[in-house]
């Protein structure tokens, strides 16, 4: 019980690692907000953990729409009157992608307005009300290619590589307010979401260590590819009392992806 009688928002937590973390969560004892766009993937994981005996609640979110992530604050705060953790976790890249040169503007501007925009807002929103309830913990989903970079990725790397500058901004932004705030930068994370990517991608380059600006999704991963409750478990830890020390802080769940 890491969290227990804790209310926790997650977003986008329909799928893969958001629906992970918030089973871990609901198991440790929270009370989880499953954040998300798609109907039916989100009242699924809710009507799961419901189905435990577990408290959880549904809200239709777009996180990056003003309206929406507002709209998804109040309804969290009519049925459990506060919100102690914010777990960022909508995100995600293109087979579009591509270098600076090449891409297409319209991927550039998608890329900053999920990841980045997409974390901006909830934050701007559910800050206020942990302020109210006395600090709390918020956790930002960067990625292990922000901070190795990986040719063919311009648009993620720089929408991930500034949610690590904000994180670090927002951690002594809201330190005095005893608010935590701390990103996790997963490596490749054996999802739906990646199988479709490496499916959609035909030209991935292959494992080459002599070309190490090349390295694809998978091959790089010394322990094999992440599972996503393990990056689930990292984010309890970060929304527990046991990193209460821990601030503007980038946890790498890299398999070993940028130690070499």
């Amino acid at each position: 019980m890491r969290i227990k009688g804790k209310v926790a928002v997650i977003t986008g937590a329909g799928t893969g690692i958001g629906a992970a973390s918030a089973r871990l969560f609901a198991n440790e004892g929270g009370k989880v907000v499953v954040a998300e766009i798609n109907e039916k993937n989100g009242q699924a994981v809710v009507d799961e953990i419901k189905s435990r005996g577990q408290d959880a609640l549904f809200v239709q979110c777009d996180v990056t729409d003003d309206s929406s992530v507002i709209e998804m604050v109040q309804k969290t705060v009519a049925h459990y009157g506060t919100i102690d953790i914010l777990y960022n976790n909508v995100g995600g890249s293109t087979s579009h992608d591509g270098s600076v040169t090449e891409v297409e503007i319209d991927e550039f501007w998608r890329a900053i307005k999920l990841d980045l925009f997409g974390t901006f807002l909830p934050s701007r929103h559910v800050i206020p009300v942990i302020i109210k309830g006395g600090g709390g913990s918020v956790i930002n989903t960067s990625s292990y290619v922000a901070v190795v970079g990986t040719a063919g990725r311009d648009c993620y790397t720089a929408a991930k590589g500034a949610i690590i500058s904000l994180t670090r901004s927002m951690a002594v932004e809201y330190g005095p307010h005893n608010i935590r705030v701390n990103a996790i930068a997963p490596g490749a994370v054996d999802t739906e979401r990646l199988r479709n990517f490496l499916k959609n991608s035909p030209g991935h380059p292959t494992f080459d260590p002599r070309n190490r600006h090349k390295r694809p999704e998978v091959s790089s991963h010394l322990m094999g590819l992440i599972q996503a409750d393990e990056i689930a478990s990292t984010a309890l830890f970060l929304a527990s009392d046991e990193s209460k020390r821990i601030t503007g802080h980038l946890m790498m769940v890299d398999s070993g992806a940028t130690a070499w």
